[in-house]
């Protein structure tokens, strides 16, 4: 245990709170005083800072670290389980691309847990500096809200790859899957439509790159579509369902032409001037793009294209 030296210029342990807050205050007076005072309230007992509340806090932590370290152990066991179960239909896209997905995931989660752990060695018995005790205090704080973090994704993981097993099971939940998806675009597309009804400049911008969206979503649609019939053939599932999905993408298509043609004749001409390189930028975005595609990324890059307190510049849309 680093010795506490709370008779020297610059320490804080031992030192009523109060005191504590002024002196790390005059090391650097930049600092937030009420920031100060709420770090130091984590290791404050009997109304000083000591080497107990310090080494308490420290034991906090490292019980949120432990159990951040054992949902990422419980993360891995869902995900070998998935992996295990969806072997004999990983030769297609939507099943490989899903647990590519999940792994990535898992794997960005193992990874942060040592690198919690390592910054808590770090700052776990600072020395009695009024610099030195704030910053492991912040540093502290830090790792527990970033430990909650990861047990949050371990714990949405882990559900996630439940789900993922469930649908693997079960052809009418897969079925139900794409038709949740179907309605997704659907909903961007009447967003879009009902836009016309009144428009400004701004409005008529994010519904004209919002139809752009609709192609792109629609192709990566049918490419699942054609996955899922494999994988309901191999159910012993009649492929009958599909035509009334197959009819409606191609619904979907036809009302997005409809709609960029309603939004062509409805938007002011300096609107079209003013914007039009950033829609056909956002749409050669969109055209590199090729299924399966991941969906958060597309509607990021809507996002983006979107802002116009912002010069566009694209993003990537590859997953």
């Amino acid at each position: 245990m680093a010795p506490d030296r709370t008779d020297e210029a610059n320490g804080v342990i031992g030192l009523p709170t109060e005191t504590a807050v002024e002196r790390i205050l005059a090391a650097d007076p930049g600092r937030e005083r009420d920031e100060v005072r709420s770090a130091l309230a984590r290791v404050t007992t009997d109304d000083g800072v000591t080497r107990e509340g310090i080494d308490g806090l420290v034991s906090d932590v490292s019980k949120r670290l432990a159990t951040a370290e054992t949902r990422a152990e419980l993360a891995r066991s869902a995900f070998e389980d998935a992996r295990s179960a969806g072997a004999a239909v990983a030769d297609l896209d939507v099943v490989a691309d899903r647990l590519d997905r999940y792994e990535s995931t898992l794997n960005d989660v193992e990874a942060r847990v040592p690198e919690l752990g390592a910054e808590l060695q770090r700052v776990s018995n600072p020395e009695d500096d009024a610099d030195a005790v704030y910053e492991a205090v912040g540093t502290l704080i830090q790792i527990t809200s970033r430990a909650d973090d990861v047990q949050r994704a371990a714990d949405e993981l882990q559900f996630d790859l439940e789900d993922f097993e469930a649908w693997l099971d079960s052809h009418e939940r897969r079925r139900r899957a794409f038709e949740e998806d179907a309605d997704v675009v659907a909903d961007a597309l009447e967003s879009a439509r009902a836009a016309t009804e009144n428009l400004d400049e701004e409005t008529w911008l994010e519904a004209s790159l919002r139809v752009e969206l609709v192609p792109v979503l629609v192709s990566d649609l049918r490419a699942e579509l054609d996955e899922l019939r494999v994988m309901a053939a191999r159910d012993g599932v009649d492929d009958g369902w599909c035509a009334a999905l197959e009819d409606r993408l191609d619904d979907l298509n036809s009302r997005a032409d409809a709609v960029r043609s309603m939004l062509e004749e409805a938007g002011d001409p300096a609107w079209q001037g003013e914007h039009r390189e950033r829609i056909a930028t956002f749409e050669r975005a969109l055209n590199v793009t090729e299924p399966p595609i991941e969906w958060g990324t597309v509607y990021a890059e809507f996002e983006r294209a979107r802002a116009l307190a912002e010069p566009y510049s694209p993003g990537s849309t590859r997953d």
